[in-house]
């Protein structure tokens, strides 16, 4: 949904047929209204196309198939191999797949002068080798187990013994890669992460976001103009890029490049991940530079809302609207997600939004006016 404010009026974008459902039709109809009072240019619904979540990839590779002047690009979010039949490019996957890897990069990095965590690779049956005990040991049992292949929370862990390592892959095959990776504290580190663009003959910071957490587990990112880097900071990202490019991502147009990186309270960098694909904070920070700001910071997170109270919810974003609404804080709708989770019996959907301005007064704000099952883990994101 996110790309219809993105995008141009000669794009086209495919969404899940569950969108056309009365309730997520009107919905949609209701975050495009938002986004053409927001942005001077965004896709036209009626180049929106709807196709089925479980053969999704097909059913738009037999759109594009059928109608080859639709596009001159698929622009796809990451070459993969789910979605091979859009992008039918065996090289550019193994591209993708090469530079993606963290085992490549933890293997690859360090050479070509890219500060990372000291970092063990090993397979599931390598974990009681002496290896790995030494690798616990000289982190004081402070260690990050990382997972290829998969999204989310369940790609990294923090775990403390090989005991607990071995009860988290416990499902998986003896043969299985695991990333070892020392564990970056907190307390003396910040966690970061920034957006390059990398073309063919250029390589620039194109934004810079401040990861925010809630109970320990990412929700959204920092953006402003107190997010920033030093010049001898920037030049380590820029030689991601550099790494990114030497590796074949890169395009004559321009590609997304993410970077997941940590500041010590010194300001040196140590970089932890990339990213070479669109980033979920490309998207708050593409919007946000088509609004007026005024200078405020943007925090841009995922929230839940209950399916009672979406009415309430789409009410409060149009009220709060950026550009309608001059107050402490405005709102600025990013995207929704057109499936019902149940959370304790209580149908929720997934709401993806920005507050721009004051947080607190949001929150104040949210609560007095929708009470509870509106954006819970707003309440618990700390800018300090």
């Amino acid at each position: 949904v996110a790309l219809a404010c993105i995008g141009h009026d000669n794009d086209h974008l495919a969404l899940y047929d569950e969108n056309l459902k009365p309730e997520w039709q009107e919905t949609l109809k209701t975050y495009h209204v938002f986004f053409r009072q927001m942005v001077a240019a965004t896709v036209p619904m009626e180049h929106f196309s709807y196709h089925p979540k479980f053969d999704y990839y097909e059913s738009v590779a037999k759109l594009a198939a059928e109608n080859p002047n639709l596009t001159d690009v698929i622009n796809l979010y990451m070459v993969s191999g789910s979605n091979a039949g859009l992008h039918r490019d065996e090289k550019l996957l193994n591209v993708s797949r090469n530079v993606n890897s963290k085992v490549h990069f933890a293997e690859n990095a360090p050479g070509y002068g890219i500060p990372t965590p000291d970092t063990l690779v090993c397979t599931k049956a390598e974990l009681t080798g002496d290896g790995v005990k030494d690798f616990f040991a000289r982190h004081d049992n402070q260690v990050m187990l990382k997972l290829l292949g998969l999204a989310g929370a369940r790609n990294v862990t923090a775990v403390t013994s090989i005991a607990e390592s071995l009860a988290y892959v416990v499902e998986y095959d003896d043969d299985m890669i695991i990333i070892l990776q020392e564990q970056l504290s907190l307390d003396r580190f910040t966690e970061m992460t920034v957006d390059l663009f990398v073309s063919d003959t250029e390589i620039r910071i194109a934004n810079i976001r401040k990861i925010l957490f809630a109970e320990g587990l990412w929700v959204g990112n920092l953006i402003g103009e107190g997010v920033g880097l030093t010049a001898e900071q920037e030049s380590i990202l820029l030689k991601v890029g550099e790494y990114a490019r030497s590796h074949g991502y890169t395009s004559a147009e321009g590609s997304n490049c993410g970077i997941d990186y940590f500041l010590k309270d010194d300001g040196s960098v140590i970089v932890t991940e990339i990213n070479a694909r669109w980033t979920g904070g490309l998207f708050p920070a593409e919007i946000l530079e088509q609004v007026e700001t005024n200078g405020r910071d943007a925090v841009a997170f995922f929230d839940l809302v209950s399916i009672e109270k979406r009415a309430a919810y789409l009410e409060f974003l149009e009220r709060y609207l950026v550009g309608s609404f001059e107050g402490e804080f405005a709102m600025i709708p990013i995207g929704f997600g057109c499936f019902e989770i149940d959370m304790e019996g209580t149908p929720f959907f997934y709401t993806w939004q920005i507050v721009l301005g004051d947080l607190e007064v949001f929150k104040a704000t949210k609560s007095a006016e929708l009470g509870g099952g509106a954006m819970p883990t707003a309440d618990l994101i700390r800018l300090d």
